[in-house]
């Protein structure tokens, strides 16, 4: 019997597409138990199948032969025994819980409601990001890909309810009507929740007006009901002070502004995932692609290939610089990843900004790193001397990492909590290596340079973070799309700044762009 992994029971899987591949064991563990446990109490049914069988036989027969059938002693004699030591044993049986330890084991879930509510946010985020409808979603169609997938009306309405609970309400309002939809075919939820949930989400909405006329609605058609009479007293009670807002009920997503540089740049971040924030063919005209051959001699023999995607700041896409078999050696590497953190006031945090599960390796620990860092100064010509721990991620459902900046805010952040900031300074760039490829979604989106970058397994996008000044760079916003289908594998190399002189020569005066600062 192949051997199954035990997995922690404080671990988190929905944000890493690596761990929910683990989880699937898990199941096949809890799978086996649940036909143990079967097993074991259908052999408890049939042994009392059996003897219920047998003492209605020896009743039927003592009541068809009448009360002569006491006349014999073995007969008196059975009838004792059933209804003492055999009841008494029956009784036994019935009582016993079989298969108690095997349910604990099915009890034992290491999946806690947390992961659902990841799992929901995630499809919410992939909605919201990438403009899908609920009803594209629940049968399984995604940007014009049809998958092997349908939701239930139950699915649904879960997907409606967290969507109320969270940012998205609107998008809750559209998976209600699409579980009402369902539900006539589908008895796994009551149309009466589904249609009390509608009445609430259009009241934190703002819709005080529909929300109302939906209770009306419900109060005409179940006048008995307690809970319909409840919720509807709530209502009355809670939106006595509300706003009443108009809701265009037309559309799931507001249609973006004229000028889409207008929105904020957690929208601008969005719609360069969607597709909408893109170059026009002027802005691609002076771009270039060829092969890496000036930044080190050992390229004359061994170049590069190498895209040009944006000029000022600077963005290029490094390709087939990491073979599959480095890439299966990284990978064997990263065993440990976690819950990724984003940079805050008080260090290091959980975010939902972030969904993914990373892991950092220090250089020493294995020579391939080491290789990789030589072949990032070959590429970039920085050095790699003040360089952090190489840093792998794994996103999972929706993961993503919404919009920001590799480098340190100094001014929002203590940087005595950021790792040697005095001796390394602050992120001079970033490399970043797609150790696979991403079969819908996933992107990195720049938007102020108007460019979504695909993974390419093998490939490494490299972008500077900081002018030669030393001034950080905002227009290198950027951000991890959320993905659609398939497992996202990264890995980070930050550069730091510090003795990078003779690479890179400092300016003494701000090469920022004037009209941005």
């Amino acid at each position: 019997m192949a051997s199954i992994t035990i997995l922690p029971t404080n671990g988190e899987f929905y944000s890493s597409v690596h761990k929910m591949s683990m989880v699937m064991d898990f199941e096949l563990k809890m799978l086996r138990n649940m036909q143990k446990f079967i097993g074991k109490n259908q052999n408890k049914l049939d042994y009392l199948k059996e003897r219920l069988a047998e003492y209605e036989r020896e009743r039927n027969e003592a009541v068809e032969v009448g009360p002569s059938y006491f006349e014999n002693p073995i007969n008196k004699y059975l009838l004792t025994k059933r209804l003492t030591t055999d009841w008494d044993r029956l009784e036994n049986v019935l009582q016993y819980k079989e298969g108690e330890k095997t349910l604990k084991k099915i009890e034992n879930k290491i999946v806690e409601e947390s992961e659902l509510n990841g799992a929901l946010e995630g499809v919410l985020r992939l909605q919201d990001t990438y403009r899908l409808n609920s009803s594209d979603i629940a049968r399984g169609l995604f940007q014009g890909v049809q998958y092997d997938v349908h939701f239930k009306a139950r699915h649904c309405y879960d997907m409606g309810k967290r969507a109320a609970e969270t940012e998205y309400p609107k998008l809750g309002y559209f998976w209600l009507k699409e579980a009402l939809t369902r539900a006539s075919n589908d008895e796994s939820v009551d149309k009466l929740d589904i249609e009390l949930a509608i009445a609430d989400v259009k009241f934190k909405l703002g819709d005080i007006r529909g929300a109302n006329d939906t209770f009306v609605e419900l109060s005409n058609r179940y006048p008995e009901n307690e809970k319909v009479a409840k919720l509807y007293a709530e209502f009355a009670e809670n939106s006595l002070d509300k706003q009443q807002f108009t809701v265009d009920y037309s559309t799931e997503h507001a249609p973006p502004p004229e000028n889409l540089f207008t929105a904020p740049r957690s929208d601008l971040y969005k719609y360069t995932c969607a597709g909408l924030v893109k170059k026009t063919p002027a802005e691609e005209r002076d771009l270039r692609c060829g092969y890496l051959v000036e930044t080190h001699p050992f390229l004359w023999l061994a170049p590069i290939k190498v895209e040009e995607l944006h000029h000022d700041p600077l963005l290029v896409v490094f390709y087939d610089v990491l073979s599959d078999k480095e890439i299966e050696t990284l990978r064997q590497m990263t065993q440990q990843i976690e819950r990724a953190t984003v940079m805050s006031k008080n260090g290091s945090v959980v975010s939902t900004v972030r969904t993914s599960q990373f892991q950092f390796i220090p250089v020493t620990h294995h020579p391939l790193l080491a290789k990789i860092d030589q072949r990032v100064e070959d590429m970039t010509s920085l050095n790699m001397k003040y360089s952090e721990d190489h840093q792998f991620a794994n996103y999972g459902i929706g993961g993503h990492y919404s919009e920001h900046h590799d480098y340190f805010h100094v001014e929002a952040v203590d940087v005595s909590t950021i790792s040697n900031f005095d001796d390394m300074g602050n992120r001079i760039a970033t490399v970043l290596f797609y150790l696979s490829d991403v079969e819908q979604g996933g992107g990195t989106a720049y938007p102020f340079m108007k460019q979504l970058v695909m993974p390419k397994k093998g490939a490494a996008a490299f972008w500077y973070n900081m002018h030669a000044s030393g001034v950080p760079d905002w227009r290198t916003l950027h951000g991890a799309c959320p993905i659609i289908v398939g497992s996202k594998w990264v890995q980070n190399r930050w550069i730091r700044e510090h003795d990078q002189s003779d690479k890179r020569p400092c300016f003494t005066f701000n090469d920022a762009v004037p009209e941005y600062y």
